[in-house]
């Protein structure tokens, strides 16, 4: 009889239910997407198969992919992206906290919108900025 391999969770990821403020810039950064945009962004990376899970923050309506530490700053990221790194902080959710879309639920919580549980969980931040570039277009620089 097959067994199921046991899911390979980070260590930073909540087992116990509860959210957890994470510092950024130690072992991760974030890129903050709007929730609108983040969202065509989302079927582009799925094609990819390089994209780990997505935070998703129905109350602020943004979307924060998870990046490894100092990937996040140094390069000029499309206008409405935003770059976290240290000295930010972020609302990491229990790892059962999984749910689709928003549905206008007043209560909602910060929760993971897409979730790979394996490895890192980290997405590598050249196609998450080809992507974002694709939807965004082109970046100034200044």
């Amino acid at each position: 009889m097959a067994t199921t391999p046991p899911l390979s969770l980070p260590h930073w990821m909540p087992l116990d239910g509860r959210l957890r403020i994470r510092p950024l810039g130690e072992e991760f950064d974030a890129v903050r997407v709007p929730a609108l945009q983040g969202l065509y962004v989302l079927p582009r990376l799925a094609l990819t198969g390089l994209s780990g899970p997505v935070v998703e923050d129905p109350v602020q309506r943004v979307l924060h992919w998870l990046v490894p530490v100092g990937a996040a700053n140094g390069r000029w990221w499309p206008g409405g992206v935003v770059p976290l790194g240290r000295g930010h902080v972020l609302a990491i959710p229990p790892a059962d906290r999984v749910h689709g879309l928003w549905d206008g639920d007043a209560d909602a919580e910060v929760r993971w919108l897409t979730f790979r549980p394996s490895g890192d969980c980290l997405t590598d931040p050249d196609v998450l900025y080809g992507a974002l570039v694709r939807v965004f277009g082109e970046v100034g620089h200044g």
